[in-house]
């Protein structure tokens, strides 16, 4: 199996994919999280390369200690990895909190080798996404909503009432397949024991409280530096809603917005063929 050794131990990835186009880096979710394997991003391989992997402490890559737990690790394993694979020029894309990863990266590196900016299901500010998700939760039955807030009050995310809780809020909103949905959790579970501990330390117990080393990251306004074309997109029902996505691409000069009609936040696994077409036409343009 392709791993790139460096300082934090050995990084999995797969590059496929032919053609002289300009290669593709895809980040997945998490933070902790992976990619999966069969992912429909890679059929973007019929023009270009295109490069995933999953983040150190995740899935196939090595685990981590705590104190490597934090975006700078992260950017400094991506900018191994694109050094690694002798991309000079390349389109940077992400999902979730790859989105967060990618916008730290570009900041971080001013922009160079990178073509182009691909922002799935955004996550650039953690009172944005918190306050999305209260509007979403409040839209809940409210038995549920009693059990969100009576577990927050009592520090009990651990509960079972919980996690079905959580779950109801998944099926809404994170991916509208129930099988679907639990072949992805089980997914991020799997690999090495450290995924999920990320996940916890910087985001937190789940997907709408972040009380974890990000619960006060904010970089909106950094989005006005962005000076190559972008692309937002999102889902119809998605936790990184519409309105928000938006506002964000309102601060990127020139940059485009794909709602996708009846997807929530794993909009890939809901509609990969629309995802491929609207990601592949903006590639090509």
């Amino acid at each position: 199996m392709p791993y790139v050794r460096h300082k934090l131990g050995k990084t999995f990835y797969i590059a496929k994919g032919k053609g002289n186009r300009i290669p593709l880096v895809f980040l997945h979710g998490g933070p902790g999280g992976r990619h999966d394997w069969n992912s429909a991003i890679l059929k973007l391989g019929k023009r270009r390369r295109v490069f995933l992997y999953d983040q150190i402490g995740g899935g196939r890559s090595s685990p981590t200690q705590e104190k490597y737990w934090n975006i700078e690790t992260f950017v400094s394993e991506l900018d191994t990895l694109i050094k690694k694979w002798k991309l000079t020029r390349f389109h940077l894309g992400g999902s979730s909190w790859g989105t967060t990863l990618a916008l730290e990266y570009y900041l971080r590196k001013k922009g160079k080798g990178i073509q182009s900016l691909i922002f799935s299901s955004p996550m650039f500010s953690a009172n944005d996404w918190k306050r999305d998700a209260t509007q979403l939760i409040s839209k809940l039955p409210t038995k549920i909503k009693k059990v969100i807030k009576g577990c927050h009050e009592l520090g009990a995310t651990d509960a079972k009432v919980y996690q079905e809780a959580m779950m109801a809020f998944y099926l809404k909103h994170v991916l509208r397949d129930e099988k679907k949905l639990k072949a992805l959790m089980e997914l991020f579970a799997s690999g090495n024991n450290t995924g999920q501990k990320i996940y916890e330390h910087m985001w937190g117990p789940s997907e709408f409280e972040p009380t974890g080393t990000l619960k006060k990251y904010n970089r909106v306004e950094a989005l006005r530096k962005i000076r190559v074309p972008t692309l937002f997109m999102c889902g119809e029902f998605d936790e990184a809603t519409p309105r928000t996505v938006k506002k964000y691409s309102k601060l990127v000069k020139g940059s485009d917005v794909k709602i996708l009609k009846g997807c929530s936040h794993a909009s890939v696994q809901e509609q990969p063929a629309l995802v491929l077409k609207i990601v592949d036409s903006f590639l090509v343009e």
